[in-house]
């Protein structure tokens, strides 16, 4: 089990790179924007005091080789959140200050045909069976961290990671603690943020292509490494916002980390490849929605004796993880 929830925790962190009525603000507005005739700059939009909140959700379908078992096991996980982003600060200089709060979070597991977790911190009751993967991801809910972005809306400095991880160790035991800090370190907020990355560095027109590559440090992953090609395709209503369609496709993979133990656990990601579509907004400056499909092999090396004997090498047990994964990210309000 504890190998299991390991394993499903790292999982998480590869995933997360990207997204009428009253309740969304600006968003049942129609679109008073007109499309140019000629190339426009896409810019991310930090107004002071705007509001926004966005969910995300994440399928994953996973076929794990273990040796020694004749077929492989296939699981099934959901995962979702909500969080909103609210604006405190925009500076003459162009930099913001922005913090995060998480509104609610949700994780679902099956094995087979075998519910083996359902989690939903809105729906949660008191005769809910206790999980310790629901235990930990429910202290997520309240959590707040702040982000300082520079002119270029780059992230120079995260605030209330260390808080967050606290939070989430308190009463787990050092082998829960390490994947945690593992998924949800400065690079995993970081990617929440990147969203700016992704959008051309120069002003651009339909048809018009340009390469995205970033690196993301992932902990005892190494460092994921991701090669895009974007490709601004058309203008498009996109409910009643008029958006900019953006398809991309590329490949992932990860770096081992140079300062790891011999002996270690560690986890790689092997012949990834991705593509999706974004639609970002160019009057309200923001991404409404993205779509990602993702497929790649994760191989996992779990040392089988935790104290092997001095000067012996520990012997290690390869676990291969063939995944697919579909993740959107929606902006529910702007306000």
């Amino acid at each position: 089990m504890k190998k299991n929830f390991s394993l499903i925790v790292c999982l998480l962190a590869v995933s997360l790179a990207w997204v009428g009525c009253n309740k969304a603000g600006k968003l049942n507005q129609r679109s008073e924007f007109k499309p140019p005739t000629g190339p426009m700059e896409f810019k991310q939009k930090w107004p002071l005091g705007e509001r926004i909140e966005q969910d995300l959700d994440m399928k994953m379908k996973s076929e794990i080789s273990i040796p020694g078992q004749p077929a492989p096991m296939k699981q099934d996980t959901t995962m979702g959140q909500a969080y909103g982003l609210t604006v405190l600060q925009a500076n003459p200089d162009g930099t913001h200050e922005i913090e995060m709060d998480f509104l609610s979070a949700r994780m679902g597991m099956k094995m087979g045909e075998k519910t083996l977790m359902e989690y939903d911190s809105e729906k949660k009751s008191a005769t809910d069976k206790p999980n310790p993967l629901a235990d930990v991801f429910a202290k997520i809910v309240g959590s707040k961290i702040r982000y300082f972005l520079n002119a270029s809306n780059a992230v120079d400095r995260i605030e209330g990671v260390d808080d967050l991880i606290s939070r989430l160790s308190a009463g787990a035991n050092a082998q829960a603690t390490a994947p945690l800090k593992s998924m949800y370190s400065e690079g995993y907020f970081k990617q929440m943020m990147s969203a700016n990355l992704f959008l051309p560095p120069k002003p651009v027109q339909p048809g018009d292509s340009w390469p995205v590559q970033y690196e993301i440090p992932l902990g005892m992953m190494g460092t994921m490494t991701m090669n895009y090609d974007f490709t601004f395709q058309n203008w498009e209503m996109h409910g009643k916002r008029n958006c900019a369609r953006l398809e991309f496709s590329g490949s992932i993979q990860t770096k081992p980390d140079p300062s790891a133990k011999p002996g270690a656990m560690s986890i790689s990601i092997q012949d990834g490849t991705c593509s999706g579509i974004s639609w970002f907004d160019p009057e309200l400056g923001i991404t409404i929605d993205t779509t990602m499909n993702q497929d790649f092999k994760m191989v996992m090396l779990i040392p089988q004796n935790q104290k092997p004997k001095p000067g012996v090498p520990a012997k290690m047990q390869s676990l291969t993880n063939q995944m697919n994964q579909v993740m959107t990210i929606k902006l529910v309000s702007v306000k």
